[in-house]
């Protein structure tokens, strides 16, 4: 089995790709965040690009990891934060509920196939950014996982012409 987390192909073309797709990513989400001053960008995000801009065939980058790993913590992560609020309990046991966040969420993705380990990030950001609606998990979190993944679906084509030798059509 060919190692997937082998470093990146010395195709400049493939490098370039990667670089500009992951700089467009992370780069429109974080304006949308200045722009609307409300939470767009989340610190999962940066790893979740390293594995679908730089390690694309991963197993953990694959499509349905990315979108359900994000999608089940940040469900998890968001519940949490809302019954400790609910109960009272969040100022004095906050880092409990950031273990038990992880935790289930490790333990979701494991048990569906959809370890994404950016997915631990998210249920944690998710606590301890105080994310206390299930608006929360549409955005930033899920709005945000589907744009990155659009971009990585574009960039993958991308490289796969530039593979193919085709790319040469694209530098006139």
């Amino acid at each position: 089995m060919e190692n997937p987390f082998k470093p990146a192909e010395k195709d400049m073309r493939i490098v370039l790709i990667t670089a500009v797709s992951s700089l467009l990513a992370i780069a429109v989400i974080a304006l949308l965040d200045h722009k609307f001053e409300d939470p767009y960008l989340v610190a999962s995000f940066g790893a979740t690009a390293v594995l679908i801009y730089g390690a694309p065939k991963a197993p953990f980058s694959q499509p349905k990891n990315v979108f359900f790993g994000h999608l089940f913590s940040a469900i998890i992560g968001v519940s949490i934060a809302m019954a400790f609020d609910a109960l009272d309990l969040f100022g004095d046991y906050w880092w409990f509920a950031a273990g038990l966040a992880v935790s289930l969420a490790i333990t979701a993705m494991v048990l569906t196939g959809t370890v994404h380990p950016p997915g631990g990030a998210t249920a944690l950001t998710c606590v301890v950014s105080g994310f206390f609606g299930p608006i929360y998990i549409v955005r930033p979190i899920m709005l945000g996982v589907v744009l990155m993944m659009a971009i990585a679906y574009a960039a993958n084509i991308l490289k796969a012409r530039c593979e193919d030798k085709n790319c040469e059509q694209y530098e006139n």
